[in-house]
């Protein structure tokens, strides 16, 4: 039976167990939040299309494992001295053996069998939905409560947004996509983003300005959740004094110089300044030579320099995303760190 060293469940979602209790969630906890095996609450995990009890996901790319080894070129070993594996930037430490999946041996409900970007191998990762009791707990019909975990777990095709996806997928044509661009430092990354573990196993750019609805959806991200642009939706957004008593998302009200209108992410996105890169409503919002545009297809719109090579991450191969590199420039396919 597998040990979840990375996974949110608890060994009670695994067939054949019957007596161990899992970790529940805390009763307002959306699709971003998720619990570790102590209880503590880190990182997030969702998936769009893998049924609950999928095995290796071929939808959206994600069949599209990561090919070689690291930078060094090298084999590393696994943390529980499994197997060495070829690690790459995107997977730099080789998954537990014993959280590895494929077709023969898929993964239990409530988890869905990923590509890691080390050589071949795939790991369980958990599906997406807060914790519940019933199915009216899920709060969306295409949701139902599953008793096993006392998580909402999907139970129609497809997704509505990226939140129906794991972390670095996108819900582009109701498919989540891979757009997990690796990434071995900050400025790997492009605006709007933050290089980042899920877990010991997967570092890629994290988009930090993802749809939200309380702040314990943005709990992964080290953010609150607010309305930077004012458009009644809400979206994780740092904060301007993080430091403070009680840290607030930036608003771009609070931006007045003409030349720095919008709010925007550092390099660690973890802490918001006014500038240029930012959400936005419209062009006007902008500074001079900008324009506000839809880069990664959900409809939160920011600030870039006119032209560039992408409309949207849909217009990137897998593992990349549509974004503005912080060496400056319109946007292009970022595709972060190399192979």
């Amino acid at each position: 039976m597998r040990s979840f060293a990375y996974l949110v469940l608890a060994a009670a979602a695994a067939a054949g167990c019957s007596e161990s209790a899992a970790p529940m969630l805390p009763t307002n906890a959306e699709r971003d939040a998720a619990v570790g095996p102590d209880g503590s609450l880190f990182g997030d995990g969702s998936v769009g299309d893998a049924g609950p009890d999928s095995g290796p996901m071929t939808d959206g790319g994600t069949d599209g494992g990561l090919d070689g080894g690291g930078a060094d070129g090298g084999l590393d070993g696994g943390p529980d001295g499994g197997a060495a594996c070829n690690t790459s930037a995107l997977c730099p430490s080789c998954p537990e053996a014993d959280a590895l999946c494929d077709a023969d041996d898929p993964c239990p409900v409530g988890e869905a069998c990923v590509a890691t970007g080390c050589g071949d191998l795939a790991r369980c990762f958990v599906v997406g939905g807060g914790a519940c009791d019933v199915d009216a707990d899920c709060g969306d019909a295409a949701y139902e409560c599953n008793p096993v975990v006392g998580r909402c777990l999907r139970a129609s095709p497809g997704c509505a947004d990226s939140n129906d996806c794991l972390p670095g997928f996108a819900c582009e044509a109701n498919a989540c996509v891979d757009r997990r661009a690796p990434c071995e430092s900050l400025s790997d990354c492009p605006h709007g983003y933050a290089c980042r573990f899920t877990s010991p196993d997967q570092r890629f750019c994290r988009r930090i300005t993802r749809p939200c609805g309380v702040n314990l959806d943005c709990l992964a991200l080290g953010v609150p959740c607010g309305d930077a642009d004012g458009d009644g939706s809400r979206e994780c957004m740092p904060s301007l004094d993080p430091n403070g008593p009680n840290p607030v998302s930036c608003v771009n009200a609070g931006c007045t110089s003409d030349t720095d209108p919008v709010c925007e992410t550092t390099l660690e996105g973890t802490r918001a300044v006014c500038g240029r890169f930012g959400l936005c409503g419209s062009s006007g919002d902008c500074a001079e030579d900008f324009e506000c545009r839809d880069l990664w297809g959900d409809g939160r719109l920011e600030c870039v320099l006119s032209g560039g090579s992408c409309v949207d991450s849909s217009d990137c191969a897998p593992q990349q995303v549509c974004g503005t590199p912080r060496a400056g420039g319109p946007p292009a396919c970022v595709s972060g760190a190399t192979m």
